[in-house]
């Protein structure tokens, strides 16, 4: 009861502020104001006519689809070398995988730059989409790897032992099994890379500006009820796609006990 009570409270005091913007992106006043006097659309407007905020966020969703893909690759090869083989240097391996979500990202902001800018990859896609990958392939990796401990092997050797070959078992048995921490790993890429502002400052330029980096600029410039109205627009984003997870995962839980 309590353990309950707690719970509640602490995720009310981490929403609240988050929740504060929404209201606030439908005021009719020019200036930041809570409670809003009056409620109005034209904070969504002016985003929606504003060539420089959206072309921000087409980019910002291009960098991010592809960053959830190779991130979810190499999250996925990573996390199976780790559970199933045995070699020198693992806990190395292990340390420096997940190094990137303990390192600050200034300091990544940074290394990166300096590792890209001689290679041409600065005010680029592919230097972002690379950039953002490093951001997101721990945290493929950690629930990829968990999803990949708590399943049963003996289905793999089951595959192997009537004829399958390994990759043919991985994408038959093993990948349907783990698909719930793969599809939450890809998510949580997609998201970081959605929401990145620092490395993406050190690497982006005029033809590749996020929009996190728009709303950065804007706030440096001017603040208006604008900014909510992105904000607001991110967090449907966001609540949208664990809402749409939620809902994959549901459905097939309920075909799943049917079929049982």
């Amino acid at each position: 009861m309590w353990l309950r009570i707690t719970v509640g409270l602490i995720i009310i005091v981490l929403i609240s502020p988050i929740l504060v913007v929404i209201p606030m992106s439908f005021s009719s006043s020019s200036f930041f104001e809570f409670p809003p006097p009056g409620y109005s659309l034209k904070w969504y407007a002016s985003f929606f006519n504003n060539q420089e905020w959206v072309i921000g966020l087409l980019r910002s969703l291009f960098v991010a689809l592809f960053t959830s893909i190779l991130a979810t690759i190499l999250g996925i090869m990573a996390s199976l070398t780790v559970t199933r083989l045995n070699f020198w240097g693992k806990k190395l391996f292990m340390t420096l995988m997940v190094a990137p979500m303990i390192i600050p990202v200034i300091i990544t902001g940074v290394a990166l730059y300096h590792s890209f800018a001689p290679l041409n990859l600065t005010n680029s896609f592919i230097g972002l989409i690379l950039a953002h990958s490093v951001l997101a392939i721990p945290v493929v990796f950690v629930t990829v790897t968990a999803s990949l401990k708590g399943m049963d092997r003996n289905l793999e050797w089951a595959a192997l032992g009537l004829g399958s070959t390994p990759i043919g078992a991985f994408f038959k048995v093993t990948l349907p099994l783990i698909r719930p921490g793969v599809l939450s790993g890809a998510l949580f890429a997609f998201i970081i890379s959605l929401d990145e502002v620092v490395v993406t400052m050190f690497l982006a330029g005029s033809k590749t500006k996020t929009l996190p980096i728009a709303m950065w600029e804007n706030l440096r410039i001017q603040v208006d009820p604008t900014m909510a109205a992105v904000s607001t627009i991110l967090i449907v984003l966001t609540i949208s796609l664990f809402v749409s997870q939620e809902l994959v995962s549901a459905r097939k839980a309920r075909l799943k006990r049917k079929f049982q």
